[in-house]
């Protein structure tokens, strides 16, 4: 579905919140979700476009997350454990439960729209079985007062949580709580991405390799560290080319990156200082084991025994 000026512009703000934009992407997925209902591919493409990644990207998150769905199913998700505890206090036995009631199906946009899914252990094992209506905890469950909680889900009126006192919004509006967008700490987080964004060493993508400051040329082409935002900060400009100048900050702090092998070995480095550090020696600089140390090491039996 096409999305509006005004989600867009929420979700400008969102991405404003962060240093490095493609850090939005779980809030937004959430906007994305209180918009349409679940994540769709218009919605995936979405969440590209704004932050600058591509849809694989952005569908790896989407299919990654559980609380993120890939399909619409109408206003109240049902969660029910099934972790050990749970199973063993009839979990298991309600999830069937429910599966037998849709037919053997896991959603049923009949009434209000429901869908059923397994969750992992919801942190109350002492009141298994746990079941929850869009995050509002109904346990301890029997099977009679599981189908019961169903049935006033399906009609779109269900009951007050007896633990929160809160009774659960629909699916769109959960959501939209979880992006964060109505918050109100706006002008507080983007001050700060802000201040982040601009120091001499700035934030970094973060990968299982590499740390790569976000103030290097094509770090970050729609967050704080990119071009844009600089530009209307007036804080400076900042290279999108390899081959252009940094700004004398930024060139201090990619050469100290590069000579410290990133910025967390930097910060390290920084912590500990050079003669805390020693050298550790190859694997051919070791000394030979000695005829002791051989006999321990496989096993066979030394002269003192």
């Amino acid at each position: 579905m096409p999305f509006t000026d005004a989600t867009r512009s929420e979700a400008q703000r969102l991405i404003a919140r962060y240093a490095v934009a493609r850090s939005a992407l779980l809030p937004l997925l959430h906007l994305v979700q209180s918009v349409e209902g679940y994540v769709s591919e218009d919605g995936i493409g979405f969440c590209a476009e704004l932050l600058g990644l591509t849809k694989a990207e952005v569908g790896a998150v989407a299919t990654f997350y559980t609380m993120y769905k890939r399909e619409p199913f109408g206003d109240y998700l049902l969660s029910v454990c099934t972790n050990p505890t749970c199973q063993i206090a009839g979990g298991q036995d309600i999830y069937d439960a429910y599966v037998e009631e849709f037919g053997g199906e896991h959603v049923d946009t009949d009434g209000a729209g429901v869908m059923i899914e397994h969750a992992e252990c919801l942190g109350i094992c002492d009141a298994a079985p746990v079941v929850t209506i869009n995050y509002e905890n109904y346990s301890p469950q029997s099977q009679d007062e599981a189908m019961e909680l169903l049935a006033k889900a399906k009609a779109g009126d269900p009951p007050e949580s007896p633990l929160s006192k809160h009774t659960p919004e629909p699916f769109s509006v959960v959501q939209r709580e979880f992006s964060g967008i109505e918050d109100g700490t706006d002008e507080h987080l983007i001050e700060a991405a802000r201040l982040q964004a601009t120091m001499a060493a700035g934030p970094s993508y973060r990968t299982g390799e590499t740390s790569i400051p976000v103030l290097h040329p094509g770090g970050d082409p729609v967050g704080h560290g990119g071009a844009a935002f600089r530009e209307a900060s007036n804080i400076g400009s900042s290279p999108l080319r390899p081959d252009e100048a940094l700004p004398d900050a930024e060139q201090a702090a990619a050469e100290a990156a590069a000579e410290t092998g990133g910025t967390e070995a930097q910060e390290m480095a920084v912590q500990v200082g050079d003669d805390a550090i020693e050298d550790v020696p190859t694997a051919g600089d070791q000394p030979p084991m000695t005829d002791e140390q051989v006999a321990r090491a496989t096993g066979e039996p030394t002269e003192e025994n």
